[in-house]
């Protein structure tokens, strides 16, 4: 867990300890370091530390129930310093800070992909 500063508000970053992963890709990363890759970018990307803590930050003073906002990046894979083209993050924002699910590593953006044809009756 790591934790970023945007504008006086203080966020945490962390991947989930038994978080999923999936790699279209050859890594020979363990998965520490993966987590270490995904925390380190959230850390040292303005527009993200930016926007997770505002949003964390407006849940958190935000009156009546817990919220949390769920989401999924697809961000170059060379930006987090990973092996593949792209990576998908999938977790959640909530008044805590930002927390990630599933890391997935792409040979390809997912809209090259071909689809898989379905059988149909």
């Amino acid at each position: 867990m790591k934790k970023f500063e945007f504008a006086n508000i203080v966020c945490e970053v962390s991947v989930t300890e038994n978080y999923k992963m999936f790699s279209e890709v050859t890594c020979e990363y363990e998965r520490d370091t993966v987590a270490y890759a995904v925390e380190r970018f959230f850390c040292h990307s303005s527009r993200f530390r930016r926007e997770c803590t505002l949003e964390s930050w407006q849940i958190r003073t935000a009156k009546g129930r817990e919220r949390t906002h769920k989401f999924s990046y697809l961000i170059p894979s060379v930006l987090l310093e990973l092996p593949g083209n792209w990576t998908r993050l999938t977790g959640e924002i909530n008044a805590a800070g930002v927390k990630v699910w599933k890391v997935e590593l792409l040979l390809e953006h997912p809209c090259f992909q071909k689809a898989i044809p379905r059988k149909i009756g």
